[in-house]
């Protein structure tokens, strides 16, 4: 019976060593990928890395060269927008990088950088494919040693509409078995770019779950056929919202004495998600931030702006930026260790590597490629804002520097650029940052870029615009301007319409030549959310009716208005005594409307008397006289109101440049016993008045 048993378990052995055996014509492979919030209004975004490991398998032996596979990643919801690198070949080279066995990285073991094209791997006699030998096991094929590349670089699929992108004549090797244990193939798929505006959540505001769908095809005889690997690398959410706010302190927008100040509103940019603001390189963090203790980095308060970039060559490094994996030659390393504190999942310096080049001085497809152009981008995220319609006369201006917040903490903060085109591309925030504000015009494109960004923050950006009004009350029209609101849109930038191509792979547009399709990295939808009133000045009127008015050789109408808007509490913020009047001074404009002296018939002779404007303004705590008269003694010289032209009766309108108007009439004739008869003013602006009749507001209209 013991014998027995022993025979069972030697069995059972058997069987389970063939379990974990794969046939050795055939590799299996699954896969997963990084799933980041990306925004909606992108249309170049950077989604989440693939990750496919395969097992099983026969290594090639010692020094054969290991079979070639073509391997292709496609989208079933969009385009793929990696930047292209070179168009002087077909299919075009584009920026996504295929790095096997994790090459790279901080973990222990794994293998500095070296890309397929470079010197020291350069191509073999089939263009633009390298060829790499076996090593009989699978171990140490791809270790970036000379001759063994890790890095290959993805071109455009012809006719595929955008849709699908492919790593062509990749030397793919089974890892093996070591002893009982199955080795494994790793790849990592990076910059991968999409265009994320197709799945039409842009501008909806909404919360949602859409995602990015990717599909890897790896078909090759070595594989035992096709094998289809489909991951969700991207959930799609707004990644902007705007809005206008009140501001505390806004200035005075009253026309006639209007001062200089903060307008009325604010405009607020908030974060869709706490990684939807994103610095273009590290060199920004490096430069603006405090390396953490533990966490992410903080602001520093600082503003700097250096352009030259720093690489980030480390592929599994968050470094939560526009760039992606990138490593140009001639490019300096973060300071410190690399990667950066805050941004690894495994720990010590990565290796360095051999930066990425075609420079291959042998070989077929020598000097294409542009794999230096991987993961490089144009800016970090801008914000566009897009003024509308300005009152003339208001001077309007908005800040250079504008600070993100996150809880009332200043989190990170984004600055004006200087000579960004009408898209919002190109220029350089480098040389605005000295003055406080910058001056702003209807129909002015004003770009900030962000220069540092907290990813553990949801983050605002509050804009105060400031005015700087003249005021002016003769010109035409009068300044600052009425009946005008200055408005303004948001939206990411560089911004493009649909269907321009901004939603394709193309060029970068800093790249060296004057081929037509060429654009930013990163890019967006041109869909600008408001506009947003931010303020509007009001005009300073008080528009009184004397509903019966006489000049002739009998009777004579006298006229006071008094500019009522000085009180006990002129500059007492406290308003200690109860008022809250702001003086206010303006000349008096009055209109004569009826008969050519006093007649039984209406309709005839209809006065033409022209309106008259007195010729000086009437200081707050004062009044205006004015004798309605065709004689001499209706001339009043120092106000510059003069005697009628003819006769008059009916009625007047007077219009003061200032608020808090009253008035009184008097008629009075040249007849004994006639005496004095004295009314009020009858008050036509909107508010307690009886009366309404303008668009004027009235805070103090008295029921009479």
């Amino acid at each position: 019976m013991a014998e027995f048993r022993r025979m069972l378990y030697a069995f059972a052995l058997v069987a389970l060593l063939a379990g974990l055996t794969v046939p050795a014509s055939a590799q299996e492979c699954h896969g997963t990928a990084n799933n980041p919030l990306i925004r909606a209004e992108d249309y170049t975004a950077l989604a989440g890395d693939i990750f496919v490991t395969c097992t099983g398998g026969t290594p090639t032996s010692n020094g054969s060269l290991v079979p070639k596979i073509n391997i292709t990643v496609s989208s079933s919801t969009t385009t793929i927008t990696s930047k292209l690198t070179d168009t002087d070949v077909s299919p075009n080279f584009n920026e996504a990088l295929l790095i096997m066995d994790e090459a790279g990285e901080t973990s222990t073991g794994a293998p500095p950088l070296l890309n397929c094209g470079n010197a020291d791997a350069p191509y073999g006699t089939t263009p633009f494919v390298c060829d790499v030998t076996g090593t009989g096991t699978g171990a140490g094929v791809y270790n970036g040693s000379e001759g063994r590349p890790n890095v290959f670089q993805a071109r455009q699929v012809n006719n595929s509409g955008g849709t699908a992108i492919q790593f062509i004549g990749v030397p793919l090797d089974a890892r093996g078995t070591d002893g009982f244990v199955v080795g494994s193939r790793k790849f990592r798929i990076t910059n991968l770019r999409v265009n994320a505006v197709a799945l039409g959540v842009s501008g909806s505001g909404a919360f949602t779950n859409a995602s990015i769908n990717t599909l890897v095809n790896f078909n090759a005889t070595n594989f035992g056929g096709s094998q289809f690997i489909n991951v969700v690398n991207g959930t799609v959410r707004p990644g902007l919202i705007a809005k206008s706010d009140s501001n505390d302190e806004p200035a005075n927008f009253l026309q006639c004495n209007a001062t200089s100040g903060n307008a009325e509103n604010d405009i607020v940019i908030e974060e869709g998600f706490p990684t939807a603001f994103r610095v273009r390189n590290w060199r920004q963090i490096e430069d603006n931030g405090n390396p953490p203790s533990s966490g992410s980095w903080t602001y520093n308060g600082g503003t700097t702006w250096n352009g030259d970039d720093v690489v980030q060559n480390v592929p599994n490094a968050l470094y939560n930026t526009e760039s992606g994996l990138m490593y140009p030659g001639g490019v300096d390393f973060p300071d410190g260790p690399n990667p950066p504190p805050g941004t690894a999942t495994g720990e010590g310096d990565a290796p360095e590597g051999t930066p990425f080049a075609d420079n291959a001085e042998s070989g077929q497809g020598a000097g294409h490629g542009g794999i230096d152009l991987a993961g490089t981008v144009t800016q970090g995220t801008r914000i566009a804002v897009r003024i509308g319609t300005v009152p003339k006369g208001s001077n309007p201006s908005i800040p250079n520097v504008v600070f993100l917040t996150s809880n009332d903490i200043n989190t990170g903060v984004m600055v004006l650029v200087s000579g960004a085109d009408s898209h919002g591309a190109g220029g350089s925030p480098d040389s605005v940052t000295d003055e406080d504000s910058t001056e702003v015009e209807a129909g002015d494109v004003v770009v900030y870029e962000v220069i540092f960004s907290n990813p553990d923050a949801l983050e605002t950006a509050r804009i105060t615009v400031t005015v700087d009004p003249d005021v002016d009350l003769s010109a035409s029209p009068s300044t600052p301007e009425v009946g005008v609101d200055a408005t303004a849109s948001v939206s990411f930038a560089p911004f493009y319409a649909a269907g321009s191509g901004a939603n394709f792979a193309a060029l970068m547009a800093s790249k060296a030549g004057t081929k037509p399709t060429r654009f930013p990295v990163v890019r967006f939808i041109d869909t600008a959310q408001g506009p947003f009133t931010l303020f509007s000045f009001n005009k300073c009127a008080c528009d009184l009716l004397f509903p019966w008015v006489v000049g002739d050789g009998t009777f004579t109408t006298s006229i006071v208005i008094a500019n009522t808007s000085k009180d006990p509490d002129n500059g007492d913020s406290d308003h200690t005594h109860g008022f809250s009047a702001i003086p206010q001074s303006g000349k008096v404009t009055f209109w004569y409307y009826g008969t050519t002296g006093i007649s039984l018939d209406p309709t005839t002779p209809i006065s033409t008397q022209a309106s008259q404007t007195s010729t000086v303004s009437v200081p707050a705590g004062s009044y205006l006289a004015h004798i309605v008269s065709p004689g001499a003694a209706g001339t009043t010289a120092a106000n510059g109101l003069v005697k009628l032209s003819a006769n008059f009766a009916g009625y007047v309108i007077a219009q003061a440049q200032f608020q808090y108007c009253h008035g009184v009439a008097s008629i009075g004739a040249n007849q004994p016993g006639f005496g004095t008869q004295t009314y009020i003013g009858l008050t036509l602006d909107n508010g307690r008045s009886k009366l309404p009749r303008t668009t004027q507001s009235a805070n103090d209209g008295l029921r009479h």
